[in-house]
């Protein structure tokens, strides 16, 4: 009995030492401490609440295996929880093409939500970063996702960018999502929608991605507020087309607007959306201009329309695997 080694205290070591035990570990390791016992939490929170070395990202994913990661400068740790106790500890690494290395931990849990809350929570306070992303897969946990949008808002009251995934139409609580959790820059949607979903905001988005275009009327379209909008799969016509433009030509909709792109589904009858006051410019001449934050843009032929204010909007058709798009970009000419 004698000859079984006793645990080391490590928390008992002096404050340099110790700091340089703590500056040796990866982020598992300082995570895995923090959660240990309520000391060890509020003495690694001493420890590192000021220290401008620790620079990470916190980024979210509600999946069926919930994750929380850590993006660094050259690296990226996700600690993933699973129900599948065979793959407890688990390690393993890979690099993607952004060149970033990513270090993975798989933890057994029995309550995989529950866990992720306290998780996200540990991680948040002892690295003192802030959410900058959610993936929010809504099929995961149905039932708990109201619970996880609401523990998201007393932990986090906004974050940069969204990814929204399912597959099946889901639109309440997508919307109880957006209506509580403040999303300041992107919106990425690749789920189906109801024509009762809404997004209420009182400042624009700077890109939205809706995958499904299908599944969103006319109405749904001239709500969406934000400076770079992407539909795609929509179902529009040429008729509705025309209809947009002209709501954006009398300042109705998207005021905030940069650029557009949208599908074509009609390839016969293009002066339908045309029918309107309009310019086609040479596609030799190159323009100069410049957008509502004043980036400098060079624009070459197209057709300019114009709004009430003087803004312009230079439509483009690009054809994009197989499909027809129209593309407008907004900016006010230099003359």
């Amino acid at each position: 009995m004698d000859n079984i080694p006793k645990p080391f205290p490590l928390l008992h070591l002096p404050r340099l030492p110790l700091k340089e035990v703590f500056s040796m570990m990866t982020p598992f390791e300082l995570i895995n401490i923090s959660m240990a016992s309520s000391k060890s939490k509020v003495i690694m929170k001493c420890f590192f609440l000021n220290d401008k070395n620790m620079k990470y990202r916190l980024v979210v994913k509600t999946s069926k295996e919930p994750k929380v990661s850590l993006f660094g400068s050259d690296t990226c740790f996700d600690y993933i929880l699973t129900s599948d106790q065979s793959i407890h500890n688990k390690m393993d690494y890979a690099i993607f093409q952004d060149s970033l290395k990513y270090d993975i931990l798989w933890v057994y849990s029995e309550n995989l939500i529950l866990d992720w809350m306290k998780l996200f929570k540990t991680v948040k306070e002892l690295f003192s970063c802030r959410c900058s992303g959610v993936l929010f897969l809504p099929d995961s946990f149905p039932e708990q996702n109201k619970a996880v949008v609401d523990f998201m808002k007393l932990e986090t009251a906004e974050i940069d960018g969204c990814l929204i995934r399912g597959e099946t139409e889901n639109y309440e609580d997508i919307e109880y999502f957006l209506n509580n959790i403040n999303v300041t820059e992107h919106l990425e949607i690749y789920t189906k929608l109801s024509d009762r979903f809404q997004i209420k905001r009182n400042t624009p988005l700077k890109g939205i991605v809706i995958h499904f275009g299908n599944c969103l009327t006319f109405n749904q379209l001239l709500q969406l507020d934000g400076l770079d909008i992407d539909i795609r799969k929509s179902n529009f016509t040429n008729i509705e087309l025309n209809a947009f433009l002209l709501s954006w030509m009398a300042s109705s909709s998207h005021r905030n607007l940069k650029r557009i792109k949208i599908p074509i589904n009609d390839f016969e009858s293009f002066e339908t959306i045309f029918d309107l006051p309009h310019q086609v410019i040479g596609p030799k001449l190159i323009r100069q201009g410049k957008t509502s934050d004043n980036e400098i843009i060079q624009l070459q032929g197209g057709a300019d329309i114009k709004r009430i204010d003087g803004a312009i909007g230079t439509i483009y058709f690009v054809l994009e695997n197989d499909q027809m798009m129209l593309i407008m970009i907004v900016s006010y000419l230099f003359t």
